[in-house]
C-alpha cells in the first residue's frame, strides 16, 4: 500500500467560514502547505502553521478523518497601518483520511517554531496464524 492510498487530503481550503467564536466574522480557511514521511513504525506529517500558537490548534479524529485547525489571530499594533492584507486573521484546515493501516491510539502532536508534527504509529501487520488441529 502506498503512502497515497493511506492519506487523502480533502478539499476545504478557500472557503470563508464562520468562526466559532464569534458568528458575525467571516474567516477564510486555507490549508497549509504540509509533508507526509514514512518510516518503518510510523507516518510523520509536518504541517506549517506560521503565527499560529499551540493553544490555537484543534485536532480532532473520527470516522477516520483526521481534521486540524488552527487560528491565526493578529491584531496590529497602535498607530500602525498594514500595506496589504497579508496580516489579517484566518485559520488553517486541514483534513486528512487516515487508512486502516494507522494505529489510532497511538497519534501524538507537537509544536516547534510554527511546525505541528504528527506521529501515527502504524498498525502491526495481522500475520497468518497456524491453527493446530486436535
Amino acid at each position: 500500500m502506498t503512502l497515497l492510498n493511506v492519506f487523502k487530503p480533502s478539499s476545504v481550503a478557500g472557503r470563508p467560514q464562520p468562526s466559532s467564536n464569534d458568528e458575525s466574522k467571516d474567516i477564510t480557511y486555507v490549508r497549509p502547505r504540509y509533508e507526509i514521511t514514512e518510516d518503518d513504525h510510523a507516518f510523520c506529517v509536518d504541517v506549517d502553521l506560521p503565527g499560529v500558537g499551540r493553544e490555537d490548534v484543534t485536532l480532532t479524529l473520527h470516522d477516520g478523518i483526521l481534521e486540524l485547525t488552527g487560528e491565526r489571530n493578529w491584531k496590529a499594533p497602535k498607530d500602525w497601518k498594514p500595506i496589504s492584507g497579508d496580516h489579517e486573521a484566518f485559520a488553517y484546515r486541514l483534513k486528512l483520511m487516515v487508512g486502516d493501516r494507522v494505529a489510532e491510539g497511538g497519534i501524538s502532536a507537537e509544536t516547534s517554531n510554527g511546525v505541528l508534527r504528527l506521529t501515527l504509529p502504524k498498525e502491526e501487520e495481522q500475520k497468518p496464524r497456524k491453527i493446530e488441529i486436535s
